[in-house]
């Protein structure tokens, strides 16, 4: 018992020290030696950002009964890893993105612009609708959700 105690004791003291050694997270990227890492890690690839893109016409599309503009872009030379659908709203105001890449035999997408959950089921299936043979996905080749497909 009286080991516990002393170890407790022992740990209460040293982990404020440990805790001192390092700042807090924001601080510590912001640091000359790691911001370059933090801020390559949190940018968009020049295919994205630069619209470097393979990309297709932008097609009509409506969600909830108001038109929305719909397009469909990939990284030129390696479309199968690396594609970002977008939907725009008719005056060009707002936009949102649904970006896919496949790495490692995994499938990563992150939605880009805040988009609304029925946004995002749109996003979601324009993407399934042009991958309509990726493992998982259950829209077939005429671009309607197919409960039936595995």
């Amino acid at each position: 018992m009286r080991f516990s105690l002393l170890l407790l004791s022992a740990l209460s003291v040293a982990t404020p020290a440990l805790a001192a050694e390092f700042p807090v997270t924001a601080q510590f990227a912001a640091q000359p030696a790691f911001a370059p890492a933090y801020h390559g890690m949190s940018t968009l690839p020049a295919w994205v950002s630069e619209l470097k893109a393979t990309s297709v016409p932008v097609e009509k599309t409506s969600i909830d009964g108001k038109p929305y503009l719909l397009g469909h872009m990939c990284k030129p030379h390696d479309c199968a890893a690396y594609q970002l659908e977008v939907l725009f709203t008719p005056d060009g105001r707002k936009a949102w993105g649904f970006l896919s890449v496949v790495s490692n035999g995994g499938l990563y997408q992150m939605p880009l612009g805040d988009p609304s959950a029925p946004v995002l089921a749109a996003l979601r299936s324009a993407y399934a609708t042009n991958n309509p043979d990726h493992p998982g996905n259950t829209v077939g080749n005429t671009g309607k959700t197919d409960p039936a497909t595995p």
